[in-house]
């Protein structure tokens, strides 16, 4: 089957935005456009994702980090991670954006580690959670300009010559950078999440039960089924009890409002948290700000 060709929004910034698909490799996307304003996105990354900055910055928020990815430099975001980013062109080049992503499926990767020999790489071992950002040389440019034809072209794409350059672009990658192969093996290491420590860590994030099952390492009816043998409780009844308490705590210690606090506990509609709230507590998140104020 040939890779399919997708062009992807042009109508909000000037220039192109492509996008090549495999099913059985992943996607590559080539994104150069006017930013004239940053463009803000965010996404629960499905596949490994390798993002390259050619022009303008993208700032990107995994966790309660912040990188800032410039020209020439590149990193590698494992699947199941939620990021927020912010692309934003140059002001000294007519405010233009350009990167190239790929998203990359476990069996490529595999094959990639099957075909090389480890011990002709060497490198510090590097923490399984760990995102770092590499710069990249002219063998890597040289390599980008090589896809734009791929782009440009009308004709289709084979799957076996966008494989081919898949693995290409990994074996540049680990002879430049010795730290990314050693990335490359962790992402290779399947391992099921501590359940306990995911919900802790993402319990005041606004994601669904999927998401949550997902980032685990656990299908959504393994989360439940795990988790209810843990707490004792449905993870909704247990995520919903920990957000409103938070909640009480961040009025009690802070002088933030009522928004503030339900934006900061994970939700979305302060109507909704706000009922919820006096539900639980039996009085409102307003009446609770006004206790603070008599003390």
């Amino acid at each position: 089957m040939d890779v399919i060709k997708q062009i992807g929004d042009q109508n909000s910034f000037p220039g192109t935005h492509i996008i090549l698909t495999s099913k059985e490799i992943g996607t590559t996307e080539i994104c150069r456009q006017q930013h004239k304003t940053p463009f803000h996105k965010q996404n629960m990354l499905k596949e490994h994702f390798l993002l390259f900055a050619v022009e303008g910055v993208n700032e990107l928020s995994i966790g309660n980090r912040i990188f800032s990815l410039k020209k020439g430099e590149m990193l590698l975001i494992k699947k199941a991670t939620y990021v927020e980013i912010v692309k934003a062109g140059n002001a000294l080049d007519n405010f233009m954006y350009e990167s190239v992503s790929f998203t990359l499926k476990k069996d490529i990767i595999i094959d990639f580690i099957k075909l090389i020999e480890l011990d002709e790489y060497s490198g510090k071992p590097v923490a399984d959670d760990e995102i770092l950002i590499h710069p990249y040389g002219g063998r890597l440019q040289s390599f980008l300009a090589s896809l734009k034809p791929y782009f440009d072209d009308n004709e289709g794409v084979k799957t076996g010559l966008f494989k081919l350059k898949i693995l290409e672009l990994l074996y540049d990658l680990s002879q430049e950078n010795p730290g990314f192969l050693q990335q490359l093996i962790n992402l290779n290491r399947y391992e099921t999440r501590d359940l306990v420590k995911t919900i802790e860590a993402h319990y005041l994030k606004p994601y669904t039960l999927q998401e949550l099952a997902y980032i685990s390492g656990r299908s959504l009816s393994g989360f439940r089924r795990e988790f209810e043998s843990l707490f004792q409780t449905t993870p909704a009844k247990w995520i919903q009890e920990k957000r409103l308490q938070k909640a009480r705590d961040l009025f009690l210690a802070t002088q933030l409002t009522i928004a503030n606090i339900c934006y900061e506990v994970g939700y979305e509609n302060v109507s909704h948290f706000s009922r919820l709230y006096k539900s639980h507590f039996g009085y409102s998140p307003s009446e609770t700000k006004n206790q603070v104020i008599l003390k």
